[in-house]
């Protein structure tokens, strides 16, 4: 387009010159009184033509300025239309993670539950298998209670029988020493009028280590009773 400008301004130029030419040398011509009419027309045609061609180049660049302005109109649209699905993608992916965020809590809380749940078998698995040892304990207790019931009823009455032995002992003793303690407490006063002395308090001493041997053998009779009812499951 520029050079088709440079080409017309050139043309305009050589149009002047030769209309300020032709108009000097019509004047010359009139008075010299020789008319060059050929010259004259052949620079209205050419005048013509370049006109022509001034017009084609103006309605050419309104055309492009026309094309400038629609390409110019079309690309801020497309802009436009960029932006806002830039716009929604962006509110997508801010949705997306939103999802992937509450995923993620929820497999944490997930998780989280399996592991509780899994502390909890382990307990219940531990009780229970405690509980499986005991019962065997006990089955195995039971039957050889059943295997060995008139063995073990005999001990029982055994056991029975020494108790009530022992027991019977402890109570002469301890009736005995409270007699020898009696007299060992008068002979300990001085005031008494019975005859008592130091050998009372020494019978008294050696009856209270008797009871507590004839105590601590009721005691063990006892829990070795204790121990054998539990076998039997009395």
């Amino acid at each position: 387009m520029a050079t088709n400008t440079a080409k017309i301004n050139w043309k305009l130029s050589l149009i002047a010159g030769l209309v300020a030419g032709g108009a000097l040398g019509a004047g010359a011509q009139y008075y010299n009184n020789v008319p060059d009419n050929q010259a004259y027309k052949a620079l209205q045609a050419e005048q013509q033509t370049l006109l022509a061609e001034l017009a084609h180049e103006k309605m050419l660049a309104k055309q492009l300025t026309e094309e400038k302005t629609q390409l110019m109109s079309d690309s801020t649209q497309k802009l436009t239309e960029l932006n806002q699905q830039l716009d929604t993608q962006k509110k997508q992916l801010l949705a997306l993670n939103q999802q992937l965020e509450t995923i993620q809590k929820q497999q944490i809380q997930v998780k989280k539950k399996q592991q509780e749940q899994a502390k909890k078998l382990v307990v219940t698995k531990k009780k229970l298998d405690k509980e499986v040892v005991a019962l065997k304990t006990q089955t195995k207790q039971q039957k050889e209670v059943i295997d060995n019931s008139s063995q073990l009823f005999e001990q029982k009455a055994k056991l029975q029988s020494e108790l009530a032995a022992a027991q019977k002992v402890t109570s002469d003793l301890k009736a005995q020493s409270k007699k020898s303690k009696k007299a060992c407490d008068e002979f300990k006063s001085g005031d008494s009028w019975n005859w008592v002395s130091q050998k009372d308090c020494d019978k008294y001493n050696a009856q209270q280590a008797e009871v507590s041997k004839a105590e601590a053998k009721e005691i063990k009779l006892k829990q070795a009773l204790a121990e054998l009812n539990k076998k039997i499951g009395a």
